[in-house]
């Protein structure tokens, strides 16, 4: 029952434009581990709180600067496996005998202040689910 509404944002200093260009037109904005979207954060959060728009993230950190919530991988476990792979590679195995691999590890992360300043409640239950509270 979605429908994905994009809105392009090419440099940083687009990030800001890209997100009014949503107001009215959606009911929550979902924000990847995009560079440009990820260094401007700040201007989505201003909107969002302006325009009662909650913020979802893929990365775990934006939930510490304004995300409503994230549902991402856990960066450090994903280093320590990073790390392991390496020590392999280091012993002697060949890098292409290695089978790709991907984090496991999926957390969750709220911000219940931020959740109120876009306009939402979180519900006890999911705020009791997270891995982390960011007050």
């Amino acid at each position: 029952g979605m429908t994905l509404v994009e809105a392009a944002a090419p440099r940083s200093v687009d990030v800001s434009s890209a997100a009014r260009s949503l107001i009215g037109k959606v009911d929550v904005i979902y924000t990847s581990t995009d560079n440009n979207v990820v260094s401007a954060y700040e201007a989505l959060v201003k909107v969002g709180q302006e325009a009662k728009i909650p913020l979802v993230a893929s990365d775990t950190d934006s939930v510490k600067r304004g995300a409503i919530a994230a549902f991402g991988i856990n960066y450090r476990d994903l280093g320590e496996q990073t790390g392991r792979m390496v020590a392999r590679i280091l012993k002697g195995e060949k890098p292409g005998d290695i089978k790709p691999e991907i984090s496991t590890k999926m957390e969750l992360f709220v911000n219940p202040g931020a959740a109120e300043k876009q306009g939402v409640k979180l519900s006890d239950a999911l705020v009791k689910s997270a891995a982390q509270v960011v007050q």
